[in-house]
């Protein structure tokens, strides 16, 4: 068991070494997005993820908000791309990633939402998102879209992944990747250790 975990962990290194990392939780958003055609989500499924991330939220309570507020972003004021119902709909975004940014960095950053953030509740956070009632119905979005996406296959995904990298034509081309980047590097200019005044020696 033991052998096992140091060799998943060695394995996932090496693929993030190489740049072969995916982040399934992008894959689940995909998946569930395209159960509802239309949804322009679909094609900002890591922005969402790096998102939540970069604000330390729950990386599917974005989608589950827009379901709530626009069907997952196929029914929203024109031109406002405001999927998430921000000031009841009446603010306008320049793109779908400036409501999915501002939307996190809303609710982890200001000071309305210090409670869910303490708790993590979806209630203390639909009193202020919402803010009046009836919130049975908006719950019952929130939570429906937030089990759907935690239970998303990706077994199918897993083992395509896994035989792109463990095929010869994929090794090879990590390997040639590789040997540009040291040769990148052995001929790039040092310009911290350059000095004022003096050459700077390029091999």
């Amino acid at each position: 068991m033991v052998k096992k975990l140091i060799t998943a962990g060695l394995l996932v290194l090496a693929l993030v070494s190489t740049g072969a990392a995916i982040d399934f939780r992008a894959v689940k958003l995909k998946k569930f997005l395209e159960r509802y055609p239309g949804s322009p989500l679909v094609s900002h499924t890591q922005e969402i993820v790096h998102c939540a991330d970069r604000f330390g939220l729950d990386y599917r309570l974005y989608v589950a908000i827009s379901g709530a507020e626009s069907g997952y972003g196929r029914h929203y004021p024109k031109n406002t791309y405001n999927l998430t119902g921000i000031s009841n709909g009446r603010y306008g975004f320049r793109s779908i990633y400036g409501n999915i940014y501002y939307t996190h960095r809303l609710l982890a950053t200001t000071k309305w939402y210090h409670k869910y953030r303490r708790t993590g509740e979806l209630m203390d956070l639909i009193y202020v998102y919402k803010a009046v009632p009836p919130y049975d119905r908006y719950l019952r979005i929130l939570r429906y879209a937030m089990h759907e996406i935690a239970f998303v296959s990706i077994e199918k995904e897993k083992k395509e992944w896994l035989a792109k990298i463990n095929s010869p034509a994929y090794k090879k081309s990590v390997r040639l990747a590789k040997q540009t980047k040291q040769l990148a590097d052995w001929g790039a200019i040092r310009y911290d250790q350059h000095q004022p005044g003096k050459p700077t020696a390029v091999f």
